[in-house]
C-alpha cells in the first residue's frame, strides 16, 4: 500500500455573516438559524439500535454502500484490508463488523470520517482500537472538544476514537488496486467535509453534502455555511463524470443527474427567498407563495419545505 499526502494548503472560505458587525438583529438572525437548524433533529440518546440493520448494496465486484442506522458507510474489501468511509453509531458496530465478513472482508484497516457528526463516527471508538483513521484536520479538533448537536451535549471523543491522520487539503491512498481520494471542502455542512473519490469504480462518497431527495443542512455552528455548501456541491460537479455513482450522507444511491437536480434545486430555493427579501416579505409570505414545483419532493427528511425556506430567509437576511 502506498500513502501519499497532497501539500498545499487550502484557502479557508470567508463565511460574510461569522465576520460582520455584531448587533442585536444580528445575533437574533444566528440563533433562528441554530433553531432550524436543531428543532426536527433526533435524540440519539433514546434511539433503540436492536432492530436496526445493515444493508449492503454492491457498486462494484469488492466496494459496497452499506445502509445502517446513521449515514451511508462505503465498504472497499480486499487482500490489503478493509476500507471504510464512515463507520455509523457506536452501537452498530458489531452489526457492521458481521457484515464485512458476510461479505468476504474483515474488520477495517483503514476508516476515512467525511465529518465529525457521530452518525458518522460513533464506530471510531470501537474500531479505532485497531484501524487508523484518516480525516480532515477540522475534524480531529471537533472530536477533541464538547460539541452540541440535536440539542444533546457530546464530551470529547476517547483517543482511540480520533484520527491518526490529518490533512488540509488532501490525502490519496492506493489499496486493493483502487485509488482513493479523500478531498476536504471546508464550510459546507461543517467544517471538516470530506469527499472521498474512487477513481476506478467511479463512485463518489459525498458526506452530508448530500441529503438525497431531502433538503440540505448546514450546521453555522459546526463552521458550515450556505454559501460554502452551495460552492462545494459546484465543485464536485465539475470533478465527476456523467456515469459517476454518487454515494450521500443519507438517502439511495443516485446519479450525477439526480445531484444537479439538487444541486439546482437549491440554487432556486436561494432565488426564490432572495426575491422575497428584495420585495420585502416576510416569511410568512414568502412560505406561503412557496419554491418552484419541482422543490416540493424535497420536502420531508429532516426539513419541511417551510423549514428550508425559514432556515435560508434566516441566513440571507443575516448576511444582508
Amino acid at each position: 500500500m502506498i500513502l501519499s499526502i497532497l501539500g498545499s494548503k487550502i484557502t479557508s472560505i470567508a463565511i460574510s455573516n461569522f465576520n460582520e458587525r455584531i448587533t442585536v438583529k444580528s445575533i437574533f438572525l444566528k440563533i433562528s438559524i441554530l433553531f432550524y437548524l436543531i428543532s426536527p433533529g433526533p435524540c440519539m440518546a433514546e434511539e433503540d439500535f436492536s432492530k436496526e440493520l445493515i444493508k449492503a448494496n454492491p457498486l462494484s465486484s469488492n466496494l459496497f454502500m452499506l445502509e445502517g442506522a446513521g449515514g451511508n458507510i462505503i465498504a472497499l474489501l480486499g487482500q490489503e484490508g478493509t476500507l471504510l468511509v464512515d463507520d455509523d453509531f457506536a452501537q452498530m458496530a458489531n452489526k457492521l463488523n458481521a457484515q464485512l465478513v458476510e461479505l468476504g472482508g474483515a474488520s477495517p484497516r483503514f476508516i476515512i470520517n467525511s465529518h465529525f457528526h457521530y452518525d458518522h463516527t460513533g464506530g471510531n471508538e470501537v474500531f479505532g482500537k485497531s484501524a487508523t483513521i484518516i480525516s480532515a484536520l477540522a475534524v480531529r479538533d471537533r472530536l477533541q472538544q464538547e460539541q452540541l448537536l440535536w440539542k444533546e451535549l457530546h464530551p470529547p471523543v476517547p483517543a482511540q476514537a480520533l484520527p491518526l491522520i490529518t490533512f488540509e487539503q488532501s490525502i490519496v491512498l492506493h489499496l486493493n488496486k483502487e485509488e482513493i481520494r479523500a478531498v476536504h471542502y471546508p464550510h459546507g455542512h461543517t467544517d471538516g467535509d470530506t469527499v472521498v473519490y474512487f477513481q476506478h469504480a467511479k463512485v463518489v462518497s459525498m458526506g452530508d453534502l448530500y441529503f438525497a431527495g431531502m433538503y440540505p443542512i448546514f450546521h453555522p455552528e459546526h463552521g458550515g455555511s450556505l454559501d460554502g455548501y452551495v460552492k462545494n456541491i459546484g465543485e464536485v460537479l465539475k470533478a465527476t463524470t456523467v456515469d459517476t455513482k454518487f454515494v450521500p450522507g443519507h438517502g439511495p444511491l443516485r446519479t450525477k443527474r439526480d445531484l444537479e437536480r439538487y444541486y439546482q434545486m437549491i440554487l432556486s430555493s436561494i432565488a426564490t427567498v432572495q426575491n422575497g427579501i428584495r420585495n420585502r416579505h416576510s416569511l410568512e409570505q414568502i412560505q406561503k407563495e412557496g419554491l418552484a414545483k419541482e422543490c416540493e419532493p424535497f420536502s420531508h427528511g429532516y426539513l419541511s419545505t417551510d423549514r428550508w425556506i425559514a432556515l435560508l430567509y434566516a441566513n440571507l437576511k443575516s448576511k444582508k
